[in-house]
């Protein structure tokens, strides 16, 4: 089937999905998952060329660049840009795979781009539209994988660019709350190395630094049940970065016990 303007050249094939949604779902702690349904989809997008025009009063330069509207909804799209600039890509208007695939359908005008584009890149800029001169307004189609996921008793919708692999709404997939097993393990996993003992101290030492003086601040208040020293409590056993530290402090303690940094400290107890 040929499209009427071109296509990326899809280079993430099904066999890829199963590995690229396991590293996604695996940064939100997610390791158990089903997938209910996968799509590809090509969604119609125009690039554009725009320059920033800067009055010579002013005594600034003008710049210009290349940037993605979504044509169906309008919006600015940095990501597809960020993925034709950093790598070789190839454009085809006869799809060459034997994948079922769906076409989304065009709700922006080609006309619509000139003004929308001078408008969105203004507002973010912080500048006059007059300001703003768009050209080259062309149509691509971006080739983009829609997978339906069934994580923690729910269906999640997951998008990947079917160009470069990278997720395109992580921020949409909500983060699992790992439980102590988890996180004991993952902490023994960082421990291994340098810099996951680096890595830890690091994290530690600043979170718990600001919860002790929220804990002490408190303190001095008469802290109540439901005052600062109860939530520090309450986030030392409840949330994750507070059970890493749990969990680095008892294991600190141990290794200062086998090592006898600790014996000065017992004897004077005793």
């Amino acid at each position: 089937m040929a499209l009427e303007s071109p296509a990326l050249t899809l280079s993430v094939r099904v066999q890829d999905i199963l590995s690229i949604l396991e590293s996604i779902l695996k940064e939100r702690n997610w390791k158990n998952f089903e997938i209910a349904n996968l799509k590809l989809s090509y969604i119609p997008f125009y690039l554009f060329n725009y320059d920033i025009l800067i009055e010579q009063e002013q005594g600034g330069q003008g710049t210009s660049g290349l940037m993605a509207i979504n044509a169906i909804n309008g919006r600015l799209d940095p990501a597809l840009v960020s993925i034709i600039e950093r790598q070789p890509v190839s454009y085809e208007k006869e799809i060459s795979h034997d994948i079922q695939y769906e076409v989304e359908q065009v709700a922006v005008t080609k006309d619509e781009v000139k003004d929308i584009g001078r408008m969105k890149i203004a507002a973010q800029l912080g500048i006059k539209k007059d300001n703003v001169a768009v050209s080259g307004v062309r149509m691509v189609y971006w080739p983009t994988w829609v997978i339906f996921a069934e994580i923690g008793g729910m269906v999640q919708r997951i998008e990947v660019d079917g160009v470069a692999g990278s997720p395109l709404n992580i921020e949409e997939v909500p983060e699992k709350e790992k439980t102590w097993l988890e996180v004991t393990a993952d902490t023994l996993e960082r421990m291994k190395s340098p810099s996951g003992w680096a890595h830890l101290a690091g994290s530690v030492t600043s979170m718990a630094g600001s919860k002790v003086k929220g804990g002490l601040a408190g303190a001095t208040q008469q802290a109540k049940p439901g005052g600062q020293m109860h939530h520090t409590v309450n986030w030392l056993f409840t949330t994750k970065m507070g059970v890493y530290t749990l969990i680095l402090l008892l294991l600190l303690i141990l290794v200062m016990l086998f090592s006898g940094s600790l014996k000065p400290y017992l004897n004077f107890l005793t």
